[in-house]
């Protein structure tokens, strides 16, 4: 099945936002994004189907987000 992943920041944020999405019973995982001279980027992975009612999840908790990929 296609996944997307949620770019967070701070991989305590993207624990959060995982925990956040799970309570709301969409399956998450916690990933690195990308590793560069500024740092770990770190999102998470939800499936397809589930991108909008996660990205809304994610807007009432609180937590933002830098874009999809």
């Amino acid at each position: 099945m296609e996944s997307r992943i949620i770019v967070i920041g701070t991989n305590t944020t993207a624990i959060k936002a995982r925990r956040i999405l799970s309570s709301d019973g969409i399956a998450a995982r916690t990933v690195r994004v990308s590793r560069s001279s500024e740092g770990c980027r770190y999102g998470v992975e939800v499936y397809s189907r589930d991108l909008d009612r996660a990205l809304m999840v994610l807007h009432l908790g609180g937590v933002e987000y830098s874009g999809v990929i």
